[in-house]
């Protein structure tokens, strides 16, 4: 696990890593590296990116180097395993856990770089295993292998990691990542049973409940996602600042969640109904059915949805100029505005 964060006049790059100590075999091959005598440790390293002045590197690209100007071991060794880090508007936020002797499992801690070494400042109390982390401004995410996703705020003025609100239900989240439309801040996780939920945090919400967040959007994506990184789509005057989520899968595929106006949605989506139709699908399956969201445990909740299906939406650019219009003119929309916003979504999530 690796994090960039500039500091004043230089350029700090943070790697976390964990020891395992020597592990006790029995005849089936199970592994125990958490024994009473030994248990794993925890490091973080800190090095510093420089340039080379006076050399140049690939193509005529500036080179730099790496030197390692601190350890965590230097100090002590952190008592736990070290699972995901990242910078928080100045400072390292680093999690950490569970290991025997830990009172709650996981827990997550605030260092500044100050005088050549990590200093804590703050630290908070999660849950079972921190498998993700991500922050935008002083709004952080973690996600946990069983207990879901988890909304904080960094306050500096008392240096406190606050909690705003997660999700109350059962979740093995794998990853987590913001996304942006305007004004409006949406947490998109991917989960095990390959599922992705959009959440939101709104206290205004008829549906907000204290301290919990609002499934917005689901849908099942079929294979797991393991990463997911935020992309500044093309700037629309109208619709304002917009990320996008582009992530990868542990079976190789590569996609994208974006977020789309309520008019270019409500037009796309009953393109969409249309197509569930009109055009032939792989072996008679219903897209539809195959794209609900499928819990690990017992639904408690109903459907979200609200996703639109961009490999059935792509392949209206594809059929014969009769039909296009035949389905446009169901929709009572012209063809061109239809084609417009495929190919909007299309350059938006293009990465250049």
């Amino acid at each position: 696990m690796t994090c960039v964060m500039p500091c004043v006049r230089e350029k700090l790059l943070f790697l976390a890593s964990t020891l395992i100590p020597r592990a006790y075999t029995n005849m089936q091959g199970f592994v125990n590296g958490e024994s009473e005598a030994s248990r794993a440790t925890g490091r973080v390293y800190v090095f510093e990116l420089s340039e080379v002045v006076g050399e140049e590197g690939l193509q005529g690209r500036v080179s730099y180097k790496i030197k390692q100007i601190f350890s965590s071991a230097d100090l002590q060794d952190i008592k736990a395993p070290v699972t995901a880090l990242c910078q928080l508007e100045g400072y390292l936020l680093v999690a950490q856990g569970p290991n025997p002797g830990m009172i709650g499992g996981s827990k997550l801690y605030v260092y500044e770089w100050v005088e050549e070494k990590l200093v804590g400042r703050a630290f908070f109390d999660a849950h079972l295993y921190i498998t993700t982390l991500k922050t935008i401004k002083f709004f952080i995410i973690f996600g946990d292998v069983h207990h879901s996703v988890h909304l904080l705020r960094w306050r500096e003025d008392i240096r406190m990691l606050q909690l705003l609100a997660r999700d109350p239900m059962q979740l093995s989240v794998y990853a987590t990542e913001f996304i942006v439309m305007g004004n409006q801040l949406g947490i998109i996780a991917s989960d095990e049973q390959r599922n992705i939920q959009i959440f939101i945090f709104n206290p205004n919400s008829p549906y907000y409940r204290r301290q919990q967040l609002i499934c917005q959007a689901d849908l099942h994506v079929g294979t797991h996602i393991n990463k997911f990184i935020r992309w500044r789509m093309p700037l629309r005057p109208q619709l304002g600042v917009r990320l996008a989520a582009h992530f990868v899968t542990h079976d190789g595929a590569f996609g994208c969640v974006c977020p789309l106006s309520q008019k270019a949605y409500q037009r796309l989506l009953a393109l969409q109904t249309k197509l569930e139709t009109a055009v032939p699908h792989v072996a008679g399956l219903n897209p539809r059915t195959w794209r609900l969201f499928r819990p690990a445990l017992s639904m408690k909740r109903r459907y979200s949805k609200n996703f639109l299906d961009g490999n059935l939406l792509g392949r209206y650019i594809h059929l014969d100029l009769g039909l296009q219009l035949q389905l446009a003119s169901a929709l009572h929309q012209s063809r061109d505005v239809l084609l417009g916003d495929l190919y909007e979504l299309l350059v938006s999530t293009l990465i250049t």
